[in-house]
């Protein structure tokens, strides 16, 4: 029987068509279980700045999070995960208003987040703007995170359809992002996984470009080789315009930790 949760790791980031610099940002670590992945905002080279700090700054607290764990994570705390990527992006938040704030050259910059933690069974995702998560099990993609954007809004309010949003010429308008605001809302929640699970993350270079049905077409005709898929995505992307920077870091479930007798009791 399987021990741990073992996953495996895609990713793949382009400068795209139109800009002349990548302000998306990626961190993977797979010793960890952990993914980040980062859309930055504000200036020249600020945006970049923004969001590469953020990705560092994220995974750095979470792996000392996890290092001054006295005990291993145990089903029943995956509360304890959810905190520590809550805590991860607050602590980016700080850090980056910090940094605009003493240099000039990045006054005003930002960046979107979504980072994705694995909890034995479960995956901890946490994010701000609308750099997205999606889950593709058996063959149907699912939007499995909430854009925090003005569209978004207009959207929940019956102000526009779904079917129209991508004509909408304030789509890139966010109501939140790291940086902007010494108090940041976090989104978290909490998937449970299944074997063959892939769950996608991504910047709005990739989702303005492909819509979901685009993207799950290229996950069920690609997705044995992880790699070739995110490389497809960004391409495809490209070829519908490349009008942003193009970000995407693919998960797949290999294999799901198998819960003792003791587990059981304990989460029951």
């Amino acid at each position: 029987m399987p021990a741990q949760t073992v996953l495996e790791f895609a990713s793949h980031s382009d400068t795209g068509l139109v800009r002349s610099h990548n302000e998306d940002a990626i961190a993977i670590s797979p010793e960890l279980g952990l993914a980040i992945l980062a859309d930055g905002m504000g200036g020249y080279n600020a945006g970049e700045v923004a969001s590469q700090m953020s990705v560092d700054l994220v995974r750095e607290q979470i792996r000392n999070s996890l290092d001054a764990t006295w005990m291993p994570r145990l089903p029943w705390q995956s509360s304890i995960s959810e905190k520590w990527i809550q805590d991860a992006i607050v602590y980016a938040n700080q850090k980056v208003i910090e940094q605009a704030n003493k240099n000039p050259d990045n006054f005003g910059m930002g960046t979107t987040i979504v980072a994705a933690l694995c909890h034995h069974d479960k995956l901890v995702i946490g994010h701000v703007g609308d750099s997205r998560a999606y889950l593709f099990r058996e063959n149907y993609l699912e939007q499995i995170t909430r854009d925090h954007s003005v569209l978004q809004a207009q959207i929940d309010a019956g102000l526009i359809s779904q079917a129209d949003a991508h004509l909408s010429p304030i789509k890139n308008l966010i109501t939140r992002a790291v940086g902007s605001n010494d108090e940041i809302e976090v989104e978290v929640h909490e998937h449970a996984m299944r074997v063959g699970d892939i769950f996608v993350l991504c910047s709005d270079g990739l989702s303005d470009m492909l819509d979901q049905i685009h993207i799950q077409t290229v996950l069920r005709e690609q997705s044995e080789n992880l790699d070739t898929c995110c490389k497809t995505l960004v391409y495809l992307a490209n070829r519908q315009g490349g009008f942003d920077n193009i970000s995407v870091v693919l998960i797949r479930v290999k294999e799901l930790h198998e819960r003792g007798f003791m587990e059981y009791i304990f989460a029951s």
